[in-house]
């Protein structure tokens, strides 16, 4: 397993071609992130059909705290552990749903008025469906399929490596256990990828990143102050982040974006 970093703090990545992507650190399920100033535009590393799917979240768990939580537990595999195993800290940041920093950073757009892009192409792009495809048959393969054995345990001795090996961000071991289990479930999750698949995953979401930041830059043109530049927030997964970075760092195409319609 390579090293994990639980390191909070905002990156701020200057383009070349003009304006900030803002990589904004945050645990899925975990209502916390660090704060982040001002932004002009917002892209999500989710498809376009995600805000449906928040809304239904959030409808649900208004008329019955906490069903969508129970559902998930109750469907078991890693996904159900990783949520089980949070509703045993106790805590009302943790554990909740719809995904706290992607839901309220795409509300606080939508009342503001700003722009918003979605990463992860919809499954009528081939070239994305192709990478989805070769996940399938490397997670498929007999030699991932015997590793899998076990895999809900080694889940929870991984969390609590990565726990005992990072430093908390704060006085709250919760919010660090939990990001911990986090950021085991998507280690569990992805180590049938080979390292040349996560490469290109990451490699068309900055391709993307890049594609919204130049957008919001000509959509904003003459309407930020000269002294400021175009800042893009992109809330990211921190066990994600350094694999992000360095696809940015890259410098991969820019690929053309459109921003969501209302």
């Amino acid at each position: 397993m390579s090293v994990i970093s639980l390191d909070w703090s905002p990156v701020n990545w200057e383009d070349p071609n003009g304006g900030f992507v803002r990589l904004l650190p945050f645990s899925p399920l975990v209502d916390f992130s660090e704060s982040f100033g001002e932004w002009h535009g917002l892209a999500l590393i989710a498809s376009s059909e995600e805000p449906q799917l928040w809304d239904e979240q959030y409808e649900e768990d208004q008329e019955s705290p906490n069903i969508v939580r129970d559902a998930m537990i109750a469907q078991m595999g890693h996904s159900g552990r990783m949520v089980k195993e949070m509703t045993f800290l106790e805590h009302d940041s943790i554990g909740k749903f719809p995904d706290p920093i992607p839901f309220k950073s795409f509300q606080s757009a939508k009342k503001s008025e700003n722009p918003v892009w979605f990463l992860e192409p919809d499954m009528d792009d081939e070239n994305w469906v192709k990478l989805t495809l070769d996940g399938v048959d490397q997670r498929a393969s007999i030699w991932n399929l015997i590793q899998s054995i076990g895999s809900g345990r080694k889940m929870m001795k991984i969390a609590r490596t990565i726990a005992k090996s990072t430093s908390p961000h704060s006085d709250d071991l919760q919010i660090h256990i939990a990001s911990s289990l986090s950021a085991a479930w998507w280690v569990i999750e992805t180590n049938h990828l080979t390292e040349d698949l996560h490469m290109r995953i990451n490699h068309r979401i900055a391709s993307r990143i890049r594609g919204s930041l130049r957008s919001l830059c000509q959509s904003h043109n003459g309407q930020i102050d000269v002294e400021k530049s175009a800042v893009l927030l992109v809330p990211v997964p921190l066990v994600r982040l350094q694999g992000v970075l360095a696809a940015l760092d890259a410098l991969p195409d820019t690929e053309e974006m459109k921003q969501e319609e209302e």
